[in-house]
């Protein structure tokens, strides 16, 4: 007995051990979120920033970013709380779809003016909002598997927080909405707002990156670790008009110098979104000559995307501005102002008196435009739902079937943009003789495409197909359409009927035969004893259940159901009934019909 209870003992230590491990490894050892490294494929870092969430501006973007052999480029765009709507955005989301951009969206509360000095500024979150944009992001079906979205901007700016500087606040408000998004959905790829390193300390309206970085990791230890990646605005200061030679903090530079100074808080590794740079330019509403040209800022944009942000962590650069016509953000447009000649200097947008045409936007957009790039392939999500299919479990051996599948594009992908999709019978297909089935044209999300499928078989018997959808020569998903189908002998029909008053039932008649699957007519003659000759119904399927109408001028139309079965099967209508009302204006038949033959 003590025995027993020892090696009771050992046992449930050994279990309790067991499920402690599996516990740890299940919780510390599996990937924590079914984000991808954006790194581990292809990738196009050229990107731009957008104010307009339209095709005004998502049109030259992308002839912007995917030129010079480049696709896939990026574009960083704001979306403000009151402009959280679900059929606007998912319209633009399936326009930069088709033109391959990757959006980094950047949420944003709403401006307000301050009552005492009247100055704008943001105002903070209200107490849940991450669950609103929780909410609102995840119902958009995003171009990309990886949604990447930074929360909030430059916090270290009083006017950026509510009209004071307060790390603490914005630690805790990172740390919800990380939680939010992440439980709403792994794909949201978390970034954190871009903070300005040029910031001076003079609380409460500015305070320096390290101070305001090291109070939020003291607020929340472990918050930098939550992040997915790292947002950097690397400007060119002072004045956003420095160097692109310049090194280190509040340079070009200035995502290096924050790596370095996270790796040294215990921060791991995280892939480098730029998503603000770039240069004040000295052309604008009005021409200021002390900010170096258009000339100039378009050679050190040049010599910052080959020199500087060339590194194999940085996703993505993202340049402020793609256009701005009104102040304070005129000097960043890459777009040439298009309101009056702000300058003699400027050559005026359009046509001049003889009728030269001059470029819209200034020369930084086409020195980066010729810039070598790289075709980036992001990864997407495919996904297909079985929305309808014609698949029958009883054929005839020897006979050709079409059976029709209709597939829903519920992913992210356009099929048939890159590799072609096709239905491959992976079981079954030399059993059935099937050859894959290619869809045509693209299938863009929230689409369908019905895909028909031709089998035979050529002996009866009980046998397994398994249907699945490729894209070129890889499994489209991992789902498997599988069906049991038998071949059986050939269905034969004969034909009983009856007419009343009458001793002789030959002639001809109209046999219309209709289910769920099909809808047929074909003449039949019977004998002067109402019989017909055994049809050979090729085409009628064993086991299904059929509607058999027999027609005649003169009678009323007469349906028996039967559920077929190989071989021979009766169809006995009875007694047809006349139809006096039809042979009134026919006195011949009417009286055929009362006095009978």
């Amino acid at each position: 007995m003590i025995f027993s209870l020892t090696r009771i003992k050992h046992e449930v230590k050994f279990f309790i051990f067991l499920l402690l491990f599996t516990l740890h490894f299940t919780l510390f050892t599996s990937p924590a979120s079914a984000i991808v490294d954006p790194l581990s494929s292809p990738n196009n870092k050229f990107g731009i920033h957008i104010i307009g969430a339209n095709a005004d501006e998502a049109s030259p973007a992308a002839a912007l970013v995917n030129s010079s052999g480049g696709d896939w480029g990026y574009i960083t765009v704001l979306i403000e709380s009151k402009n959280r709507d679900q059929k606007a955005w998912q319209k633009f989301f399936d326009d930069l779809r088709r033109r391959h951009l990757i959006p980094i969206v950047r949420i944003a509360t709403e401006p307000v003016s301050s009552p005492i000095s009247g100055q704008a500024f943001w105002k903070l979150p209200y107490e849940g909002e991450e669950v609103a944009w929780a909410d609102f992001l995840d119902s958009l079906v995003w171009p990309v598997k990886n949604r990447y979205v930074v929360i909030y901007n430059e916090p270290n700016h009083a006017l950026e927080w509510g009209n004071k500087v307060d790390a603490v606040s914005y630690a805790r408000v990172l740390d919800k909405t990380i939680t939010a998004l992440k439980s709403k959905n792994d794909d949201f790829f978390v970034l954190n707002a871009g903070l300005d390193a040029s910031a001076p300390n003079k609380l409460p309206f500015y305070q320096d990156e390290v101070s305001f970085t090291a109070e939020m990791e003291s607020a929340v230890p472990g918050i930098f670790n939550r992040l997915d990646g790292w947002v950097s605005h690397s400007y060119p200061n002072p004045n956003f008009a420095g160097s692109p030679d310049d090194y280190g903090k509040g340079t070009v530079w200035t995502w290096e110098w924050e790596r370095e100074f996270l790796e040294g808080m215990g921060v791991k590794k995280l892939p480098i979104f730029i998503t603000e740079t770039g240069w004040k330019h000295a052309e604008g509403i009005k021409y200021d000559s002390r900010l170096p040209s258009v000339e100039l800022v378009s050679r050190n944009f040049k010599e910052a995307f080959t020199k500087c942000w060339i590194d194999s962590a940085i996703v993505a650069v993202t340049p402020f501005l793609l256009t701005y016509q009104e102040e304070p953000f005129d000097r960043f447009s890459f777009k040439k102002h298009t309101g009056e000649s702000q300058n003699e200097k400027i050559l005026p947008t359009g046509r001049d008196i003889l009728g030269v045409e001059y470029p819209d936007y200034y020369p930084m957009y086409q020195a980066i435009q010729s810039l070598p790039k790289v075709s980036g392939r992001p990864a997407q999500e495919n996904k297909a739902d079985l929305s309808r299919s014609l698949v029958y479990s009883t054929i005839v051996a020897g006979e050709n079937y079409d059976m029709s599948l209709a597939f829903k594009n519920t992913g992210q992908s356009i099929w048939n943009e890159y590799d072609p999709l096709e239905l491959r019978a992976i079981q079954g297909g030399e059993t059935f003789n099937i050859t894959p089935v290619r869809a045509a044209g693209k299938i863009e999300p929230g689409n369908e495409v019905t895909l028909n499928v031709r089998l035979k078989a050529s002996e009866p018997g009980k046998q397994k197909l398994s249907l699945q959808l490729f894209a070129g020569s890889k499994p489209f998903d991992d789902k498997i359409y599988q069906y049991d189908i038998e071949a059986k002998s050939p269905v034969a029909l004969q034909v009983f009927a009856s007419l009343p008053w009458k001793k002789d039932f030959s002639g001809e008649y109209l046999l219309k035969i209709v289910s769920d699957v099909m809808s047929a007519t074909a003449k039949v003659i019977l004998d002067q004893n109402g019989i017909s000759a055994p049809l050979e119904g090729k085409y009628l399927l064993p086991d299904y259940n059929f509607d058999f109408t027999l027609y005649k001028p003169f009678y009323k139309p007469k349906t028996v159901g039967l559920k077929l079965k190989p071989g021979e099967n009766k169809l006995d209508f009875g007694t047809l009934e006349p139809d006096f009302l039809s042979a009134l204006t026919n006195p011949k038949e009417f009286w055929r019909l009362i006095l009978g033959d």
